[in-house]
């Protein structure tokens, strides 16, 4: 283990690097490229960083950032402080040894440092192909530095990876600055030959070595990454109002732009590469990730007749305003414990999966929606954000993926405060914003309240309140095998561990961040027994025994407008039938890849066709006292008593018995 330096003294007398077309001196050893320099660009040294930054703009906040023209504050918890001007990076450590300082040095602090210097920025892994770069773009574990490493693996060169930084090269066209020669991968995908070592303890996340180009690349293409639960690869080029929303989608850190007064010249940089780069959209398959089979694309497509270089025709794209939002609060400025009448916050959708979210979602988009069709199985209310990796390190202004279980999670309430002042004050969904500007913003959640480690993983502040669905966890087990396609009895033990998570890492990590559920019995009573939240619980077979009187209550609940015929007409359009046949026609995105359906019958009860009296009595031993506080003991025991359990062991679910 490295020293920990809470002393602020150097790791080491300074060296000379390159990196982003930049010369750098650091006392704390850099993985850029070593070179001789007399005068550098940037000097990297530990000392004294402020605690605040007068007069900036930031995160109401701790430990997040502020700034202010030329100046940024980044703070790390645990970790340190990073006060980033043009010229220089002061490091104040508090707590944290050399790998974990080098962690957010090269990511975030990095990151300001080349905003304040106007280098256009990309949260976008980058590599030569036929002497131009292709850079590769998307949300925080969809695989980039992996798809980096399997084109340098067949002979590219590598640019850059996770942070891209462009330079104009003339008329519109622009320029890839070569990075540093290394990767920071998850082992899942690379042999174990090549790590050179963690990049932080308690991390499975390595650098590994690759080949730098010798300088600046003209860029060729932008491939936009995406995952879907089809088994296809999908292949689409964007038109130029497209690409712009997904370049300035994806420009890390946006909130830093304003302050920095750097927000209009990346926003003319995005239009312009817009215009004049082909840019295309790959969906693939979301598990396994074939990533050879997404190289070849890449490279099929890089070698296509380049069309870049071509001025942007699209007159209203080039000559957009910058979108108009308030600054948020300065650092040190006090924040309101409620939200304010015209700013309702969010309404939290949460329970143990296969428990009714999303039938409720269903309901909720019919009655929300304006017309007398059914709402779209695939445009429901309350997908936006509450997990997403991508909108965490935004707001944060930090890497969730660099970042230690615990801390993550002391991070999480701080991120549903700022998620809700992001999402509350502008209109995100058609469907949301029809019902008018007092509408509360809708989240789904499968997260147990609190997690395993730290405290309260949601915040009281922004939260209108949370309407959680309790399930018998019988028919759960049922329902939640069909989902994963696993055998039941693994499925019960999945129930029954206190470190469950509803989204384990398949390829190093997925691009939700860490949802713990623990224990069923352990999610029902951190959500039901809280206190910091205002909690409506619903039985699941409340809502398919008495939906009109259950879901009216949903609607008092949440402050909607009351109105007898659209709640009959919402619950109608969310009929089971009719959720299927839909699904039949249009898929269905939520879909787990592996599972045949998503929505099946939609009854109680189920378990007793499916369970073996051991599978019955698993859950019952695992979950007594909260089974029996929701009335679901009674026939679990009766069922017991009597011998009305399945006789073979579920393993091969009868179709149409599970549940959505």
């Amino acid at each position: 283990m490295l020293r920990a330096l809470a002393d602020g003294s150097a790791a080491s007398p300074p060296r000379t690097y390159t990196a982003f077309g930049l010369r750098w001196q650091s006392s704390l050893p850099l993985p850029f490229a070593g070179q001789q320099v007399e005068s550098p660009d940037v000097t990297v040294r530990f000392g004294q960083a402020p605690a605040h930054l007068p007069g900036a703009v930031g995160s109401p906040l701790p430990h997040c950032w502020e700034a202010r023209p030329g100046m940024a504050l980044l703070s790390v918890f645990g970790v340190a402080r990073y006060l980033v001007q043009p010229g220089e990076i002061v490091i104040e450590p508090a707590g944290g040894n050399e790998d974990d300082i080098l962690t957010f040095l090269v990511g975030p602090a990095a990151t300001a440092l080349l905003q304040q210097r106007g280098v256009a920025t990309l949260h976008a892994a980058a590599v030569e192909v036929g002497a131009k770069a292709v850079v590769l773009l998307g949300n925080s574990g969809i695989g980039k530095s992996a798809l980096a490493w399997a084109l340098a693996q067949r002979g590219h060169t590598l640019l850059a990876d996770n942070v891209t930084g462009l330079t104009p090269a003339g008329g519109s066209r622009f320029n890839v600055l070569p990075a540093y020669p290394r990767l920071r991968l998850w082992p899942d995908v690379l042999p174990e030959a090549a790590r050179e070592r963690r990049t932080r303890e308690g991390l499975e996340k390595y650098w590994f070595a690759a080949p730098l180009a010798d300088g600046p690349r003209p860029i060729r293409a932008i491939f936009l990454l995406e995952s879907h639960n089809r088994e296809t690869f999908d292949v689409e080029r964007l038109a130029a109002s497209r690409a712009f929303r997904a370049l300035w989608a994806h420009t890390p850190r946006k909130r830093l732009l304003n302050p920095l007064g750097q927000r209009h010249a990346h926003y003319r940089a995005a239009v312009a590469l817009a215009g004049t780069v082909p840019c295309y959209r790959i969906r693939r398959p979301d598990h396994p990730f074939r990533v050879a089979e997404l190289a070849d694309r890449v490279e099929a497509l890089a070698a296509q007749p380049s069309t870049s270089g071509r001025p942007c025709h699209n007159r209203r794209l080039a000559e957009s305003t910058l979108p108009r939002r308030p600054n948020v609060a300065v650092a040190d400025a006090p924040r309101p414990r409620h939200p304010a009448p015209n700013r309702p916050g969010i309404v939290w959708i949460a329970a143990y999966p296969k428990s009714g979210t999303t039938w409720l979602r269903t309901m909720l988009s019919n009655y929300l929606s304006p017309g007398d069709a059914p709402a779209s199985i695939n445009a429901l209310v309350g997908q936006w954000g509450a997990s997403a990796r991508d909108k965490f390190d935004q707001l944060i202004g930090i890497d969730s993926s660099d970042l230690r279980p615990a801390e993550l999670a002391r991070y999480l309430p701080a991120f549903r405060e700022l998620l809700a002042d992001a999402v509350c004050g502008q209109s995100i969904n058609a469907i949301e914003s029809a019902a008018g500007p007092r509408l509360p913003y809708f989240a789904k959640t499968h997260e147990a309240f609190q997690g395993p480690v730290g405290g309260p993983r949601f915040s009281a502040v922004g939260t209108v309140g949370a309407i959680y669905l309790v399930r018998n966890p019988l028919d759960v087990a049922v329902s939640y095998a069909h989902h994963l396609q696993l055998p039941i009895e693994q499925t019960i033990r999945r129930m029954n561990r206190p470190d469950a998570d509803e989204v384990p890492a398949v390829s190093g990590i997925r691009n939700l961040l860490p949802n713990p559920l623990r224990t069923w019995h352990n999610h029902v009573a951190s959500w039901v027994d809280q206190k910091l939240v205002r909690t409506c619980v619903l039985r699941y077979e409340d809502m398919l025994s008495a939906p009109l009187a259950t879901f009216g209550s949903v609607v008092r609940f949440a402050g909607l407008e009351w109105q007898a015929d659209r709640l009959a007409r919402a619950v109608d359009h969310a009929a089971f039938p009719r959720l299927r046949a839909q699904e039949a026609e249009h898929g269905f995105g939520e879909r787990q890849q592996t599972a045949p359906s998503f929505f099946r019958a939609g009854v109680a009860g189920g378990w007793r066709r499916v369970l073996t009296r051991d599978q019955v009595q698993a859950v019952v031993d695992a979950h007594r006292p909260m089974m029996a506080r929701f009335g679901y003991l009674e026939p679990a025991e009766a069922a017991l008593r009597s011998g009305e359990c399945a006789e073979e062991v579920g393993a091969a679910l009868p179709a149409g018995d599970g549940h959505h």
